[in-house]
């Protein structure tokens, strides 16, 4: 129910001295509800008609009341301080949001604005020379779940995990495996010696610059083709990637594409050519530049001297070859923060070759993780693996569940699905360009704003909805009389799912819908504290209604933001 614009529509009926048509945009939600439902701000008003917000506000409450009828939506006014506070006739309101939701059920908050258009989002990205890091999280998870909100708003989506299995890091493994490496381990021990090969490189090399000069000799080995430097660097990356394809489904990304950078080592000749064609390159020393000084973004390297690529090189082949692939109508790259100026120069290059997908591009970034105890220093070994994450998630998670008493079929699938929860809440629930701290003790707590208290809030509906065991016939529902503490706030919540998808796809931020479920979650515990669900085997349909909408837009809320729906815990 959009409440707003049925309000707006019920004062279209009224005979009133202003024609607020021409003020639809300054209406809002009200936040407090002792504010009403639906506030008018008559400040601009003010302005217009030359008269005190005040005065407007009072006048339009006297009319407005007069006009008020029984049967109406609007149930009453009020004027203070410059706004007209409208309250909503709450039966109404009540029985029609719950109505909505129980007949809509995983369709409510679905919406077809962008019905036949696609959309391609590269996230996660890994590097397949190093372990998959709690570094990886954020993009992985922010990317699978702003896919996940634009497919709510109608998009056709493409994930792709455009890895790296390319560039100097191949050169250094191979370096490494050549000084210090034994085929019987690596075969054996798979990414676990991959890493350790990477991590004695970078230490040896603080000491020995011949190391690093050795690893870009190797990578041009692999850019020309030479068949030891393209079987070894082959051999790493088919090590390494099932590794990342298994964490990668155990948080629950799947991905339609795998096309990391090695798919674009043969195609990076022609974006040369057209940049040059174009009139955009000069040299610089002996490599290949597109200066980009006059639009504030630096000089963009598109060719080293010794004629190996870039990423930018890659990425401007990669979009290329998406757009021919995909014909998308938006690209969203799910990066942190730090390659901000990489996407500038990316998306301005695009625009001057005035490609089809120019200003089609966005960069979607991010803060970084930390842990408590200082940050991430993957390049020498010093790291929070994801997949050591993940295990101590679900150890600490069967840890906690055997200490509350719980007794569940399946304690190691819930204990997982509690680990992914919370480790999809922590990267989620701050405003995405924040820097923030991974602390995983704090995040497996099931009190408190976590996605444990979601999860078991969530099974606690579950719980009642089993023993009320009572069909619910919605024409004979009757929510006469119902106050804030009988559940109207929390229905009112509810019914800002929708707008929420909305909002969160506009501002790409899909910390909204986390702060609303937990906001919902919140007021849905005082309303089960308030009121007897089921009282002496007797079941109250109203509240019982109110239980079955929470638990929908639990589903669909959780769905979205890759919380795994646990119905008994």
């Amino acid at each position: 129910m959009n409440l707003k614009n049925e309000v707006l529509q019920e004062l279209k009926k009224f005979d009133l001295t202003y024609n607020l048509s021409d003020f639809e945009n300054l209406f809002v939600l009200s936040v407090d509800a002792k504010n009403g439902d639906v506030c008018l701000p008559c400040f601009m008003l003010a302005k217009q008609f030359k008269t005190a917000p005040n005065i407007i506000a009072q006048n339009l409450c006297d009319e407005i009341a007069k006009q008020v009828s029984k049967n109406g939506l609007i149930e009453k006014v009020e004027a203070v301080n410059g706004y007209l506070n409208i309250f909503a006739n709450k039966e109404m309101v009540a029985k029609k949001i719950v109505t909505e939701i129980l007949t809509e059920k995983q369709n409510f908050g679905k919406f077809d604005l962008y019905k036949g258009k696609t959309v391609v989002l590269d996230y996660s990205s890994v590097n397949l020379a190093k372990y998959m890091h709690i570094g990886h999280l954020k993009t992985t998870i922010i990317g699978l779940v702003m896919k996940n909100i634009c497919k709510q708003v109608g998009y056709k989506t493409i994930s792709i995990n455009y890895v790296g299995d390319y560039g100097t890091p191949f050169g250094k493994m191979i370096t490494a495996y050549k000084h210090w490496g034994n085929k019987e381990d690596v075969e054996k021990r798979g990414v676990d010696a991959v890493q350790d090969l990477y991590v004695k490189f970078n230490q040896v090399a603080e000491t020995d610059e011949s190391l690093n000069d050795e690893a870009r000799l190797w990578f041009k080995k692999i850019e020309e083709g030479d068949k030891e430097a393209v079987e070894l660097s082959n051999w790493i990356i088919e090590l390494c990637r099932g590794e990342v394809e298994r964490l990668c489904n155990e948080l629950g990304a799947k991905f339609d594409s795998w096309r990391g950078e090695r798919y674009y080592s043969d195609k990076m000749q022609p974006v040369i050519d057209e940049l040059k064609a174009a009139g955009l390159t000069k040299v610089s020393e002996g490599a290949t530049v597109v200066d980009l000084e006059e639009y504030g973004l630096g000089v963009a390297l598109i060719q080293k001297s010794d004629g190996t690529s870039l990423y930018l090189t890659r990425d401007l082949a990669a979009v290329e070859d998406r757009y021919k692939n995909y014909k998308f109508d938006k690209a969203i790259y799910v990066t942190d923060i730090a390659q901000k100026l990489h996407f500038k120069q990316l998306f301005k290059i695009v625009e001057l070759l005035k490609k089809p997908y120019a200003g089609k591009l966005e960069h979607l970034a991010y803060g970084r993780y930390s842990l408590p105890t200082g940050k991430i220093a993957s390049r020498m070994g010093k790291q929070a693996l994801l997949k050591d994450l993940l295990e101590a998630g679900i150890n600490k998670s069967k840890e906690i569940m055997k200490e509350r008493g719980t007794k569940v079929s399946d304690a190691n699938l819930v204990s997982k699905q509690v680990a992914v929860g919370a480790i999809s809440f922590e990267a989620l629930k701050y405003e995405k360009v924040k820097d923030t701290v991974y602390d995983m003790e704090a995040s497996l707590n099931f009190d408190g704003e976590t996605s444990p208290y979601m999860q078991y809030t969530y099974a606690r509906c579950c719980s009642i909805i089993e023993k009320a065991n009572t069909n619910i016939n919605l024409k004979e529902v009757d929510f006469k009389n119902i106050t804030s503490a009988e559940g109207f706030d929390l229905i009112k919540l509810l019914n800002k799912f929708p707008q929420t998808i909305l909002d969160a796809y506009e501002k790409q931020e899909p910390c909204l819908i986390v702060r609303l479920l937990m906001d919902i979650a919140s007021e849905f515990n005082k309303f089960y504290t308030n009121n007897r669900i089921i009282d002496n085997g007797v079941v109250n349909i109203k509240y019982l209604s109110v239980v079955n909408a929470v638990k929908i837009i639990f589903e669909n809320g959780f769905k979205i933001v890759n919380i795994p729906a646990i119905s008994k815990m």
